[in-house]
């Protein structure tokens, strides 16, 4: 009989000694960090699909419900996800998540204060927008505190406050990358030693992976371009590349006339040899952009959209990203 009652309660509790760490994580760029700490040992659940957008993304029944059963919630910050603050404050999460940009030694930039924009930009809805569009000029570099009120005034799409793409700069993720081994070997300390070998190895791989692009993109680093929006600054700044300027249109319709007039003015004024599309926007603004001339067009994809899932996933997609930009730089 006590051989009985033993063996049921083994049972009985086998699925919580079997059960995996749950890390919830907000976009695709998060996941991709996470999974190369995580590897097998922690199951990793994404909020928002590769083809959804955060800036305009709505919760549902099923998000909520990863939120409340996650151990953890790896997110960027509000200034990208704002529709997470209320479901982590309700779920009593807030405490227990990971937010990227409030992390200590963050190397962040600051969008400028004033926004102009053009009689063809203003009132424009961003429906579909798989990231953000940004209206700056400069970036101010500073260490992130945790203290984000300045971003206030988020609707609108005025974005006064930090740029939220950190996952475009390889010192930001290796940031996160020891934050979220931290806290993976706190929730299963059994696999410590292996989450701490997957972060060792993840940062030798991004120090030879990061030089590689390094050394490829110099090559390209004086020839100027324009992309769609301007939220590539980790990415240029980083690897030194020659940013001319954005269109920065509303993706539903097409720039009106002045606008055309005056971004084909600055290609010429700067012998721009390439305008990056987005996979997420239709390519026919561009086109009209570029019709009659001979400047070189190609996509840039932020997100990853189609970066297969795994522990080398953000190596990935640094070479997707540098292959994209010498595709069309070189």
């Amino acid at each position: 009989m006590n051989k009985l009652i033993l063996a049921l309660g083994v049972s009985a509790l086998s699925p919580l000694a079997l059960a995996k760490p749950v890390i919830v994580t907000s976009i695709k760029p998060v996941s991709m960090v996470v999974a190369a700490i995580a590897g097998d040992k922690a199951d990793i659940e994404q909020i928002v699909s590769s083809t959804a957008s955060p800036h305009d993304f709505a919760m549902r029944p099923s998000d909520l419900k990863k939120i409340i059963n996650a151990d953890t919630v790896v997110w960027v910050g509000e200034s990208l996800e704002r529709f997470l603050e209320k479901p982590l404050e309700n779920a009593g999460k807030e405490e227990s998540s990971i937010e990227w940009l409030a992390l200590d030694g963050m190397a962040l930039h600051n969008f400028a204060k004033e926004h102009h924009h053009d009689e063809d930009e203003e009132d424009h809805d961003h429906e579909g927008h798989d990231d953000h569009d940004h209206n700056h000029e400069g970036h101010d570099h500073h260490v992130a505190d945790g203290n984000h009120e300045e971003h206030e005034g988020h609707e609108g799409h005025h974005h006064d406050g930090v740029d939220p793409h950190v996952w475009l700069s390889p010192d930001n993720v290796k940031v996160l990358a020891k934050a979220v081994t931290a806290r993976l070997v706190s929730l299963d300390s059994a696999n410590a030693g292996y989450y701490q070998d997957n972060l060792a190895a993840f940062e030798k791989g991004l120090s030879a992976k990061d030089a590689e692009i390094r050394k490829a993109l110099n090559k390209v680093s004086k020839v100027p371009y324009i992309v769609f929006h301007d939220g590539y600054s980790y990415f240029e700044q980083h690897y030194g590349l020659s940013h001319a300027g954005e269109i920065t249109v509303s993706p539903e319709r097409k720039p009106g006339a002045k606008k055309v007039a005056e971004i084909r003015h600055e290609i010429q004024e700067n012998k721009v040899q390439c305008v990056f599309s987005e996979p997420q926007f239709s390519p026919a603004i561009v086109k009209t952009l570029l019709e009659g001339s001979d400047v070189k067009t190609a996509p840039l994809d932020p997100l990853g959209s189609k970066v297969k899932m795994g522990t080398n996933a953000y190596f990935s997609f640094l070479d997707n990203l540098s292959g994209q930009f010498l595709s069309c730089l070189g």
